[in-house]
């Protein structure tokens, strides 16, 4: 028996075994809870300074009132921003000049980004659907600055665009 004429049955027997090996592991591990996940990525609150952490904690622990969406918490200003299908809430943020401002970004439905251009950069990050993300800025030059989602998510997404409004 010449190999070189079952070359092709062995290869495909091997990859088989390979295949079968990556699909038992994968069954195992989320059977046993240890598969990954986002949630366990990143440290919550990661890149945000510790005082913007302590100002999102006091904003979780004591939410404002509903209908509400920002408060200022020891000179900064925290905003609770949700994307929903095309659509910011809220869509409008106002803020004092060079005022701090954290933002918690959510997304219950969809992968969304948020991209912001201010005269000190470009603030650009995604977000999971289901997962918080944190923003931390400030910006020293009044005017207004447009935020867009970053991610295609349908055919309105190019019209999901907010303000960020900054005064003084």
């Amino acid at each position: 028996m010449d190999i070189k004429e079952h070359a092709e049955e062995v290869w495909f027997i091997v990859m088989l075994v390979l295949v079968l090996i990556f699909f038992s592991w994968n069954v195992y591990y989320l059977s046993t809870g240890k598969s990954f996940s986002l949630d366990y990525g990143l440290p919550t609150y990661s890149g945000l300074p510790e005082q913007a952490q302590k100002a999102v904690q006091y904003f979780d622990s004591h939410p404002p009132s509903p209908g509400q969406y920002s408060e200022v918490i020891n000179g900064m200003l925290v905003v609770n921003l949700t994307a929903t299908q095309y659509k910011w809430t809220p869509d409008l943020i106002v803020v004092n000049k060079s005022e701090p401002v954290v933002l918690i970004i959510n997304s219950p439905q969809v992968d969304t980004g948020f991209y912001l251009r201010t005269p000190d950069g470009v603030i650009n990050l995604n977000n999971v659907a289901g997962i918080t993300s944190y923003a931390y800025f400030v910006i020293n030059q009044p005017g207004n600055y447009t935020w867009r989602d970053a991610e295609y998510a349908g055919y309105n997404s190019s019209y999901m665009t907010g303000t960020v409004e900054v005064v003084g």
